[in-house]
């Protein structure tokens, strides 16, 4: 009998069941071997390589919910170099396949040549740009008191920004500055779905790279060149930037139009190489990140942990912000959709449905979640219990295997990723919202504050949660929530229980949620803060020699 062929899929982004069935459709009757997207996005550079050689059969599938999804995209193409597979395959949502076999390599070489010569001398020079920026940067002055006209920064053109909890930042503060009556200019390297300001892209022109960090750095200067360019007859007071990789646009507009820099300084970069999400190029990651905060005139954190962070790190406490995320309450409010969405999912009214919204990452707690879900469906010999869960991330498709037999008996749901616009109507289709974060790997307090948290309470609903830090100063055991010990499973299954079985407890907790969350937790509180800040001009009294000195990160 002849060796069926054996077939490898590994869904980047997108869902597992679609990619699946697209393989299965093209390569019938072969043995199907699903990759883990986490292993290998863990494993760094020499991981995947080694995972990569490893493979032998007819094919590796690559699957995506949308082609634009991929970076690497120049890299799938020549992975056949270090797979022992016939061919390299991508495909997306739509069935569309791209087939590569090893003798397309001829017509592929002298483009990856090229691309290759040219990241190479993107990154020689940036090298010695960014310590050159190092040396001679620091943070602009304010040039007039007052509530300045804001310039939003998102120079991100291989960011596709559609749903999760940068979606609800942008949406929220840029909703918290026409709350205070701002004016304001977007600037963005790729659609964003927010309509309270218009947004004025930016696209990357460069379609030569191997590398998209390479990309990246050359897409500084041409962002930087284009918004001068459109600022030049009417600048903003300030300047402001979600941190990110590689991106030093804002530091670059700040010297060139001498406006100050507000940097949103949501955790290091390098730390989460570190422990979530490695990367090429760290050195220039490292440099990107110090020139940044030596640049940002104020660097906004969300939490305290941050704070103490930066300020160990040499950043003066007068340029650090503590701005805990928040909420739109008028927008996140109960009764907005929930009845129709159960409808549309099968779920009947008596049912209690437990739900999660976020991305399934390492700190958001999915392996609590899942040992969680199992248990509680296991004690649960009336059929009371179901289990909604929102969102994509790196751990999405080893949890949907593992919940595949609720998942088949109708007790768990994975909608997948959901647009922004519906995020509300499903929180409100829940009785029990759930927040099971985990201490950091590496054993420092929690520096996050997600923004699902702050939804959570606008929405009125009981909340199960991990007292972790900064959630347990956010809410309160048995006034606005039930908390668990982060990590633990049985206290976190008890207090699923527990609000399971008692109506009146959820209602009182979830109303007094609410009311916290519009009494604190508001973007139009939110942007206020950092307004106030920048009238007063508050990094102005830090000494600026501090504020030029190299920002030593640890690594």
């Amino acid at each position: 009998m002849a060796e069926r062929k054996r077939v490898y899929l590994h869904v980047w982004t997108g869902d597992a069941t679609r990619a699946r069935e697209l393989a299965t459709a093209r390569y019938p009757g072969t043995d199907l071997v699903e990759l883990s997207h986490r292993a290998l996005r863990e494993g760094g550079w020499k991981g995947q390589v080694r995972g990569f050689h490893s493979l032998r059969g007819h094919a590796l599938v690559i699957y995506f919910n949308d082609f634009n999804d991929s970076k690497q995209t120049e890299l799938i193409r020549w992975s056949g170099l270090l797979h022992r597979c016939r061919e390299t395959v991508m495909v997306n949502r739509a069935g569309e396949w791209h087939v590569y076999k090893r003798h397309d390599w001829l017509w592929m070489l002298p483009r990856t040549v090229f691309s290759l010569f040219a990241d190479a001398l993107v990154l020689l020079f940036w090298f010695v740009y960014l310590h050159y920026l190092k040396l001679t940067s620091g943070p602009t002055r304010s040039r007039e008191p007052g509530t300045p006209d804001v310039g939003y920064l998102f120079p991100y053109p291989l960011n596709a920004v559609t749903a999760g909890g940068a979606v609800s930042h942008i949406r929220g503060y840029l909703g918290g500055l026409a709350a205070n009556h701002s004016t304001c200019r977007i600037f963005s390297g790729t659609a964003l779905p927010v309509d309270v300001y218009p947004v004025e892209l930016v696209p990357a022109r460069r379609k030569a790279y191997i590398f998209w960090e390479s990309l990246m750095l050359s897409y500084n200067l041409r962002f930087a060149r284009e918004v001068r360019a459109r600022m030049q007859r009417q600048r903003p007071g300030l300047l402001y930037q979600r941190h990110g990789r590689f991106s030093v646009a804002g530091a670059l507009l700040a010297r060139k139009l001498k406006v100050p820099l507000v940097l949103e300084y949501n955790g290091s970069e390098i730390w989460m190489a570190d422990y979530w999400d490695p990367t090429r190029f760290r050195i220039w990651l490292r440099l990107c990140e110090e020139v940044m905060l030596k640049c940002a005139a104020l660097v906004v954190v969300v939490s305290e942990p941050l704070k103490e962070e930066l300020v160990a790190n040499g950043i003066p406490a007068e340029r650090v912000l503590v701005n805990p995320n928040a909420v739109d309450p008028d927008y996140f409010h109960p009764g907005c959709g929930g009845d129709a969405v159960r409808k549309e999912l099968g779920i009947s009214p008596e049912k209690i449905v437990v739900e999660f919204v976020g991305t399934f990452s390492h700190w958001h707690g999915l392996v609590v979640l899942q040992q969680a879900i199992v248990q509680l469906i296991q004690a649960d010999t009336d059929d009371r219990l179901r289990f909604l869960l929102i969102g994509e991330g790196p751990l999405h498709g080893e949890m949907r295997n593992f919940l595949k037999p609720h998942e088949s008996s109708g007790r768990v749901t994975f909608t997948g990723l959901i647009s922004h616009s519906k995020v509300r109507s499903y929180l409100d289709a829940a009785d029990i919202l759930v927040s099971p974060h985990i201490p950091m790997p590496d054993g420092r307090p929690f520096f996050g504050s997600p923004t699902k948290l702050f939804e959570y309470m606008s929405m009125g609903k009981a909340i199960g949660a991990s007292s972790l830090d900064q959630l347990a100063r956010v809410l309160s055991h048995r006034e606005t929530a039930i908390l668990s010990e982060p990590g633990n499973v049985e206290q976190f299954v008890d207090a699923v229980r527990l609000l399971a079985s008692d109506s009146a407890l959820r209602e009182s907790l979830g109303r007094r949620a609410r009311e916290v969350a519009i009494e604190r937790h508001t973007w139009a509180r939110n942007a206020n803060n950092v307004l106030a800040a920048v009238a007063s001009g508050r990094w102005q009294r830090a000494r600026m020699q501090n504020a030029e000195k190299a920002v030593p990160l640890a690594s």
